[in-house]
């Protein structure tokens, strides 16, 4: 048996069989590209982006919430008196949570397509134009229809 097994290395028997055993090493990194890329740091869009006047935090969350509420916080009332009160409650957060997620999903996707089509910023319909055109193949065609 010990014969056997100075043969062939790699063969493994049952009786020095584990479940642990390991056949490859799992920290073998492949560098994937050709060697202008792999040397190129990655575009960053906030280093290039020139504003005059720069949003902060509070400033962005007030814009939020006038667009949230806007005119529809006029019919918050109705809402709720057809409604009712917890129904109302549960609603309206449930209904703020999910913009709060749209708003989210869009803020990253535009930082993503910022960094493929190497630009600065994009507004709404830039973003909606570039994640048609850098997305699957068969809706590419469809990127100057979704601006």
């Amino acid at each position: 048996m010990d014969r056997k097994n100075d043969r062939y290395p790699s063969t493994f028997t049952i009786d020095n069989f584990s479940s642990t055993t390991t056949l490859t090493p799992n920290d073998i990194k492949v560098a994937i590209g050709n060697k202008d890329s792999i040397n190129e740091k990655q575009y960053n869009p906030y280093e290039h982006r020139i504003l005059e006047h720069p949003n902060t935090f509070s400033g962005a969350l007030t814009h939020i919430v006038k667009s949230s509420l806007g005119t529809g916080i006029l019919a918050i009332p109705l809402a709720f008196s057809y409604s009712g009160l917890l129904v109302g409650f549960i609603g309206t957060f449930l209904v703020g949570f999910l913009c709060t997620h749209t708003i989210h999903i869009l803020v990253v996707a535009s930082q993503k397509m910022c960094i493929a089509a190497r630009v600065p910023s994009l507004g709404f319909a830039e973003t909606a134009e570039n994640v048609f055109k850098y997305g699957p193949k068969p809706f590419r065609p469809w990127a100057h229809f979704a601006k």
